[in-house]
């Protein structure tokens, strides 16, 4: 294969060289990568920058076997010349629009979040799309899943979002589903397990059963969804990011937050570990820590849907009074939202400084959560 695409390359500057030097014109050459590929037993496989080209090169390449097909059965198929061709590849006025368009510093990455039916998840698969990537959100909630799938596909490209629903306490349901996402999108670049879930309760009352579902969820959770992704990061070995969404509780828990504050501790030093594991393969792994974040009127946040109730009772708030609390609790005073978060996991994934085993508080400034 790698000696194939070569000798295209070879060809392609060939082919330019000779018709700049024919016409004696100045273009600035394309990318000589071939877009498609006639794999025996597979069939055409189209690649892009981003989907949507990929996509029109497909296009395109469907319809160019059919008219050489019918050709065929009519007489002959006879091509253009190469210097039609370069005429309409290279076209001015074409030239100078792509020229215009700076690439989106995640284009052509393809990003998962888990627990994308919450406020955090959309927040940050927003902040994705923005940046360029092709995000898949998953979710065991479908109901939430499809309406911020439809929310993002309304707002972005329809191409650059796809939904899936898997387990992430079921190791299987996540591998299962990381082979879906390879097969539809090609492969993996960002991994963002931020699926998670809460339990308020004090020790002497916390019931087993519920510790084992928060520690399933946040901690084995995170270890599935790191292990599943490993072997597509070294099958890819093109490197990679993990941002894993934890909390300012792994360094400052709070009463009755016990099986909160162990399954991400315990998700958080797991993380460590993976940064230790992974670098080898040029894959970083770095951990955010939000404070509250409780979502708005479209997407709300299921955290604060389960233990919400129980926060206010124990400190005598309504709903606004909560969020007001939450926000003159910080140095900043400031509300933190989804899409901070979101910025945060960028920040990562667009590796602007070579980073790994960190730990970003977007909090609002807790002196008790500074990563210590």
């Amino acid at each position: 294969m790698k000696k194939s695409v070569d000798n295209y390359k070879v060809l392609y500057d060939q082919y330019f060289k000779t018709q700049v030097e024919a016409k004696g014109v100045k273009r600035e050459k394309l990318d000589p990568q071939p877009r498609i590929y006639l794999v025996a037993g597979v069939g055409l496989v189209a690649l892009g920058l981003i989907r949507k080209e990929a996509r029109v090169a497909a296009d395109i390449a469907e319809h160019t076997i059919r008219a050489k097909l019918r050709a065929g059965t009519l007489g002959q198929y006879a091509s253009i010349s190469d210097s039609h061709i370069f005429d309409m590849e290279y076209w001015g006025l074409q030239q100078k629009k792509l020229g215009r368009a700076s690439p989106s510093p995640l284009q052509g990455q393809v990003a998962i979040v888990t627990g994308g039916g919450g406020a955090i998840g959309y927040g940050i698969a927003d902040r994705l799309l923005a940046a360029g990537a092709v995000v898949v959100i998953s979710d065991i909630d479908e109901p939430r899943l499809q309406k911020v799938h439809s929310i993002l596909a309304t707002r972005y490209d329809e191409s650059q979002v796809e939904s899936i629903l898997f387990d992430v306490t079921d190791y299987k349901s996540v591998e299962n589903a990381f082979i879906e996402i390879s097969l539809r999108l090609g492969g993996l670049d960002i991994v963002v397990p931020n699926a998670g879930i809460a339990h308020v309760a004090r020790i002497e009352d916390l019931d087993s059963k519920k510790f084992d579902q928060v520690i399933a969820v946040n901690l084995k959770g995170v270890f599935n969804v790191i292990k599943a992704s490993i072997p597509i990061f070294k099958r890819q070995g093109t490197g990679g990011n993990i941002v894993v969404i934890s909390t300012k509780n792994v360094f400052d828990p709070g009463v009755a937050f016990g099986a909160y504050s162990v399954s991400k501790a315990g998700g958080h030093q797991l993380s460590k570990i993976a940064a230790l594991e992974l670098a080898e393969l040029g894959v970083r792994v770095n951990m955010i820590n939000p404070d509250a974040i409780f979502g708005d009127e479209e997407v709300s946040s299921k955290l604060w849907d389960l233990v919400g109730t129980e926060r206010m009772k124990s400190k005598g708030l309504d709903p606004e009074g909560l969020r007001e609390f939450y926000r003159q609790k910080n140095l900043l005073k400031v509300s933190v939202l989804a899409q901070h978060v979101g910025n945060a996991v960028v920040f990562f994934a667009s590796e602007q400084t070579p980073t790994t085993g960190a730990t970003l508080p977007v909090d609002g400034g807790i002196p008790a959560a500074f990563p210590r």
